[in-house]
């Protein structure tokens, strides 16, 4: 088996997303980064149950446990879960207001924000093998999964408006839909902040996020989705599904690799709603909470916020304030 060493992705300007869902017509944008193909990769590759399943039982306890009845059952409910992604990327909708994304480096604050389109290296990053421990390449995944095939988008588009500040008009465009929001609890006032009519916002808090990462080096993150949300996600579904509203629907994301089972099978009953993960660019409108973002990140958000909201108000809001 042949495996790509590189392919192409598109790299449109977050103002053409935007575009698309300001039209009504529906559009569906799931950020498959690299953590969704570090974790295919790793299914594939063995990475899960090897050495006593210690990596799967990092992701889903935060530590290695004793392989009884419930654990056992727990394990390969997660591997039944990245099945179903695997499945999603595999046989995608056939429609063209499906995006096919995909990101795989770590470094996409780089040169590649700024290009319309380039080759995208399939090779793993050193960085992320010693942190798993494991030796695996996204090229497998990627042939697996026929990706390769799809016309490919770079999954930063969201992250290209916070540093060209086109970002900053989605609060304008959703004032003309009801907005559906699954993010973090701190973020239930995401309606004042962007202007947003109450009556016309549904918010859904995203289960309590962990304390920090399965140990590692390279990850020093504290906030992440919590790990074990795949159990809720067939709930949260339903819950989605139940939103009414005689405006076009704008569902908004930031619930980690969860998000994206969501918007696929969301699309598929709604096509005609639009459907952002949003990955960590709402943190954006968030200044007064501790940011879960890195330099030189961090500073790209920042200054977007200060664009949104001014200095005086952002000094008002910041942390530290």
């Amino acid at each position: 088996m042949s495996y790509p060493e590189q392919v192409w992705v598109e790299n449109p300007p977050c103002e053409s997303l935007l575009t698309r869902v300001a039209s009504g017509r529906g559009v569906a944008f799931a950020k498959r980064t690299h953590g969704v193909w570090d974790h295919l990769a790793l299914y594939l590759s063995g990475g899960w149950w090897a050495d006593q399943w210690r990596r799967c039982d990092q992701m889903i306890y935060k530590s290695q446990m004793p392989s009884d009845p419930e654990v056992y059952r727990e394990r390969f409910a997660y591997l039944a879960y990245l099945r179903e992604l695997l499945k999603d990327i595999s046989d995608p909708p056939s429609d063209d207001r499906w995006i096919h994304t995909i990101s795989l480096n770590l470094d996409y604050l780089t040169r590649k924000l700024s290009r319309p389109g380039f080759f995208l290296k399939t090779r793993t990053d050193p960085r992320l093998l010693s942190y798993w421990e494991w030796n695996y390449t996204y090229r497998e995944i990627i042939d697996a999964s026929n990706a390769a095939t799809h016309r490919l988008q770079f999954a930063q588009t969201l992250t290209k408006g916070v540093v060209s500040n086109s970002i900053l008009a989605l609060p304008d465009i959703a004032r003309s839909f009801h907005t559906v929001v699954l993010a973090p609890s701190k973020m239930h006032d995401l309606a004042q902040r962007w202007n947003l009519e109450p009556t016309h916002v549904t918010f859904l808090p995203a289960p309590t996020w962990p304390d920090r990462r399965p140990q590692g080096s390279l990850f020093t993150d504290p906030v992440l989705p919590a790990l074990q949300t795949y159990r809720i996600r067939h709930k949260l579904l339903s819950t989605l599904l139940s939103v009414q509203s005689r405006r076009p629907l704008l569902y908004l994301f930031e619930f980690g690799t969860c998000a994206q089972w969501l918007i696929a099978r969301l699309f598929r009953a709604r096509p005609g709603a639009a459907y952002l993960d949003m990955g960590r660019t709402l943190e954006l409108w968030f200044p007064d909470s501790e940011w879960p973002l890195k330099a030189p990140t961090a500073t790209v958000y920042r200054r977007a916020s200060r664009a949104y909201y001014g200095e005086r108000r952002y000094l008002e809001l910041k942390v530290g304030a």
